[in-house]
């Protein structure tokens, strides 16, 4: 494979990915441990990867971003009593390409730490997918272009013993936008539920 460009730099210092496509994922075969149970964050029927009339939409990064937010569930679940909200205004759009056939936006909340819940929202050709999974992780995670329409993911989490600031375990994903099926498949691992 070639050489692949580090594209995601965050200047809030939190993160962790979280992508579960409305449209769809497939279970992802984890070493250890069940896969994060799916939540939609788009209605399944319209959360489709195929591309739209036109495949470059002329949105503003922010104004998709933005639109895509509304759909975002939860930092803490519906549960939780005032709880942060997700800090949408303040993330880097610059990842987002409305004419890719995979792009990202990674979103924390407001008042972040190295360990708040981070998503990643992804998007197909302009479309918002959803989100990598139903689990918010903490940690800014490393997303890397592996081709137009593949992603990788580096998540970190804590190992024992390690500072919070210093997280040494890593758990790494890929989130390919199959155009065939409208979905986006995801191999690899998420990081432990208990990390």
């Amino acid at each position: 494979m070639g050489h692949l460009a580090r594209l995601s730099t965050r200047t809030t210092a939190a993160a962790a990915g979280a992508l579960l496509l409305a449209g769809g994922v497939t279970a992802p075969s984890l070493a250890a441990g069940p896969a994060p149970q799916a939540a939609s964050s788009a209605p399944a029927e319209t959360a489709t990867a195929e591309p739209a009339a036109d495949p470059c939409p002329n949105d503003s990064n922010e104004y998709a971003v933005q639109q895509a937010a509304k759909l975002l569930p939860p930092p803490y679940g519906p549960d939780v009593p005032n709880p942060p909200e997700w800090a949408v205004g303040q993330a880097d759009t610059s990842t987002y390409n409305g004419c890719a056939g995979l792009s990202w936006v990674n979103v924390t909340i407001a008042g972040a730490t190295a360990s708040s819940p981070e998503t990643i929202m992804l998007f197909g050709h302009g479309r918002y997918l959803g989100t990598a999974s139903a689990t918010h992780f903490g940690f800014e995670p490393e997303v890397e272009r592996v081709d137009d329409s593949t992603l990788r993911v580096t998540y970190r989490y804590l190992l024992d013993g390690d500072a919070n600031a210093a997280p040494r375990g890593r758990a790494v994903s890929e989130f390919h936008c199959d155009a065939a099926s409208g979905r986006v498949v995801h191999t690899g691992e998420f990081p432990p539920q208990d990390a």
